[in-house]
């Protein structure tokens, strides 16, 4: 068991690439395999980090997916012989490794804590604020398993990266990078399908409480309408199932209708913030809320332009 937990948390494994060409040329072929930025990757997945011939640091990078505990590749360049080789190890960060460790001892102090005052102190604790700390313990082995588990083909998505671009003509990782997403594409539609069809379903269903169908319109029971739109909530719930079939079947209308959800995704709680009956928040709270949601809505809107290209335009 320890050894299982060891191997979770802080194992490592070691990697090493002999490259077919000189130390600059390596460096420059990585460099243009890889991006620097995980704002360059909003379309397709690509492998993100630094690359100089002092220190290499890559994390595969899938697009509007996070996840702490998937593998970095952190190494350096060497010269042997001759010969130039990226010599590293592929493992979780070290913040993260620090984060987990002092996140479970934590947990396994106070859990010790508890047990020692439920079983000593004359008032005893209660038995589900006792067994909190164990929840928390196995919560957290929990979230590293998971993470890892959806990061398990991240090296070796890496390793083809970096071979390509340092001499396996058979894995180039131009063409990796080029056909990355290819079979996550439809997936991804199918996923933001699902989750507008269930948006329009759930607007269209909170008109159906307990007490509507008695009372009708007026009853108690009624959803309360969304302060930006109104009356014009059916129409944009049911607009949200219809676009959310067109994107299951991949229309090339339903890529354009995508930016008008965007922008009334973005519209909507800005005027939801307007003051009413003389009540609302301060402008200065307002200013600096529309900013930060017009950035969130520029980086989902060029994720979505990113997925133009797995709708059927030679349909049309």
């Amino acid at each position: 068991m320890f050894h299982w937990f060891w191997r979770l948390l802080y194992e490592s494994t070691p990697a090493e690439f002999r490259s077919a060409f000189g130390l600059a040329e390596s460096v420059e072929r990585l460099r243009k395999a890889t991006r620097r930025s995980v704002f360059s990757s909003l379309g397709e997945t690509a492998a993100v980090g630094k690359v100089s011939e002092h220190g290499v640091r890559l994390q595969r990078v899938i697009p509007m997916v996070g996840n702490s505990f998937k593998p970095f590749f952190v190494g350096r360049f060497e010269v042997r012989d001759g010969v130039t080789v990226l010599t590293g190890r592929f493992g979780l960060l070290t913040i993260v490794k620090v984060f987990v460790t002092f996140w479970l001892g934590m947990a396994f102090v106070f859990a010790g804590g508890m047990l020692l005052g439920k079983f000593s102190s004359p008032n005893p604790v209660p038995p589900f604020l006792a067994f909190q700390p164990f929840l928390m313990f196995g919560f957290g082995i929990a979230l590293v398993a998971v993470g890892k588990w959806l990061a398990r083909n991240d090296v070796a998505w890496l390793l083809n990266v970096i071979q390509g671009a340092l001499g396996d003509q058979k894995s180039g990782a131009a063409d990796v990078l080029a056909n990355a997403d290819t079979g996550a594409g439809p997936r991804t539609l199918k996923v933001v399908s699902i989750v507008l069809a269930a948006s329009g379903a759930m607007a269209l269903l909170g008109h159906f409480p307990p007490g509507y169908l008695a009372d009708g319109n007026r009853g108690t029971g009624r959803a309360l309408p969304m302060p930006a739109f109104g009356d014009w909530n059916d129409a944009i719930a049911a607009g949200l199932l219809v676009l959310s079939v067109g994107i299951w079947l991949r229309r090339p209308w339903a890529w354009w209708a995508g930016f008008l959800v965007i922008a009334i995704s973005f519209v909507g709680p800005l005027a939801a913030m307007h003051p009413q009956v003389g009540i609302g928040p301060p402008i200065a709270i307002q200013v600096i809320f529309g900013v930060l949601a017009l950035g969130v809505s520029v980086i989902w809107g060029l994720w979505w332009y990113a997925q133009r290209k797995h709708f059927m335009w030679a349909n049309i």
